[in-house]
């Protein structure tokens, strides 16, 4: 566990559809902009997996991969987390030469994206880029694309959607980082 969590319990942030649609769309842009063309997408299960399929259609990529990195022990809010690890990438093979987008819903400690990064290259990838629709403040790294940052934790629409709590004054606009490389 990290010394300073990275989820302070007090603030939940729930993105609806909508806001998810703009939030993939600035993505979309975001990584057209850098000059960045994927040739292949590859998504985190689970919670990658929707904003993984969504970038694939707006940017026009047909090449995709699921990377089963599993961190959290269940899908209540505040689950516990434990270390990330690899269980399985789908479908298997080299991805040698391809120019690959990994996609997840959101980077809490970055660890879960330093491994999909680690695996990806370690299957040939010739160039890597890393986009998120979340980045948590207290996050360790920094993704190449991201939409927002939040302070705390995220529900998406892709999951159960809660009654109470719910905040937008935690978000931030994510800047790509990826233009000069």
């Amino acid at each position: 566990m990290n010394a300073t969590p990275t989820w302070r319990r007090s603030k939940l942030l729930t993105i609806g559809w909508q806001d998810a649609g703009l939030m993939l769309d600035a993505l979309a842009s975001a990584v057209r902009g850098a000059g960045f063309a994927p040739t292949v997408i590859a998504g985190i299960a689970r919670g990658g997996l929707p904003p993984a399929v969504a970038l694939s259609n707006l940017l026009g990529v047909t090449g995709f991969r699921i990377l089963g990195i599993p961190r959290n022990s269940g899908n209540g809010r505040y689950s516990e987390r434990g270390e990330a690890r690899l269980d399985y990438v789908v479908p298997e093979g080299s991805l040698a030469g391809e120019r690959v987008l990994i996609v997840d819903d959101i980077m809490g400690d970055g660890g879960t994206m330093a491994l999909a990064e680690r695996t990806v290259r370690g299957l040939g990838a010739a160039e890597v880029r890393s986009a998120v629709v979340v980045r948590n403040v207290g996050s360790r790294s920094l993704p190449d694309f991201f939409a927002v940052e939040v302070d705390d934790w995220t529900v998406f629409p892709w999951e159960e959607q809660p009654d109470e709590g719910r905040t937008t004054g935690a978000l931030r606009a994510g800047v790509p980082r990826g233009a000069g490389r």
